[in-house]
C-alpha cells in the first residue's frame, strides 16, 4: 500500500498557499504543482516536493506515486471565459481522469457555492459558476472517490474554525475564511471523507464537529435545483 502523499494543484493561489501551510503544519507529505519555477523555494521551505505543470496541457506526470489530490486552482477575477473554461472545468476534468487511472484514494476539489445556481449568479459570475458545476458533475460520475467543497463568498480574514452547512436554497451567505476552507480540504483527507459534496458558508458550528457528522452519514448524489430565471 502506498504511503500517503498529497498532490496539491494550485499551490500558489491564495487558498492553495493556505492548504500548503496546513499540510506542512500537519506533517503530511505533499507535492506542490507549480506553473513557474520562480515559486519553488517558498514550497520547498515547507518540505514539499515540487513539480512543474501547466493546467492547460497534459499534467499527468504530477500524479506519479500520489495517493490523494487536492485541486485548489481557479481562474483569477480578472480573467475571462477562456481561462474559466480551461482552469475551472477542463483541467478539473483531466485531474479526475488522471486520478482514476492512477487509482488515487481521494480527489478533493475546491469548487464554489454558486455552482448550485449558475443561472441566478450575477453576470460576471455566471460562466464561472457554470464551469464549476460542470466540473463537479463530471467528478461525481467519473468513478474516483471525491470530496467536492462548495464554499460561499471567500474572505482573507483569520480562520474562524466554524462554518454553517448550506445548499442551493441558502439565502444568507456569510463569508467564510480561506483558511477555514484550507482546513476543511485537509481534514477531508485525514478523515477519509469520500463521495460527498460539502457546501458551506461562515457560521458557528465547529469545523471538526461538522465533518465528523458528515463522515458518519451515507453519501448522497449531487442534485441541483431546476434553473430559475432572473
Amino acid at each position: 500500500m502506498k504511503t500517503l502523499k498529497v498532490l496539491l494543484i494550485g499551490a500558489h493561489g491564495r487558498t492553495g498557499r493556505l492548504i500548503a501551510e496546513r499540510l506542512h503544519h500537519d506533517a503530511m507529505p505533499f507535492r506542490a504543482m507549480l506553473r513557474k519555477s520562480a515559486h519553488k523555494s517558498e514550497f520547498a521551505a515547507m518540505g514539499a516536493e515540487i513539480v512543474l505543470g501547466d493546467l492547460t496541457n497534459d499534467f499527468s506526470h504530477a500524479f506519479d506515486d500520489i495517493t490523494h489530490v487536492i485541486y485548489a486552482a481557479g481562474s483569477a477575477d480578472t480573467e475571462g471565459v477562456h481561462e474559466q473554461r480551461a482552469i475551472d472545468r477542463d483541467a478539473v476534468m483531466r485531474a479526475a481522469d488522471y486520478a482514476r487511472r492512477r487509482r488515487v484514494q481521494q480527489l478533493v476539489v475546491v469548487s464554489a457555492l454558486s455552482a448550485f445556481y449558475p443561472e441566478r449568479s450575477g453576470f460576471a459570475l455566471r460562466h464561472y459558476s457554470r464551469m464549476k458545476r460542470e466540473a463537479d458533475e463530471y467528478i461525481a460520475h467519473r468513478g474516483v472517490p471525491f470530496a467536492i467543497l462548495r464554499p460561499g463568498p471567500l474572505s482573507d480574514a483569520a480562520p474562524h474554525g466554524a462554518i454553517a452547512l448550506a445548499n442551493e436554497l441558502t439565502e444568507h451567505k456569510p463569508e467564510v475564511a480561506r483558511a477555514d476552507v484550507a482546513r476543511i480540504a485537509v481534514r477531508c483527507v485525514t478523515l477519509g471523507i469520500r463521495n460527498r459534496m460539502i457546501a458551506f458558508v461562515g457560521g458557528d458550528e465547529p469545523v471538526d464537529i461538522v465533518l465528523d457528522s458528515l463522515r458518519h452519514e451515507p453519501p448522497h448524489a449531487i442534485r441541483h435545483a431546476a434553473p430559475t430565471s432572473r
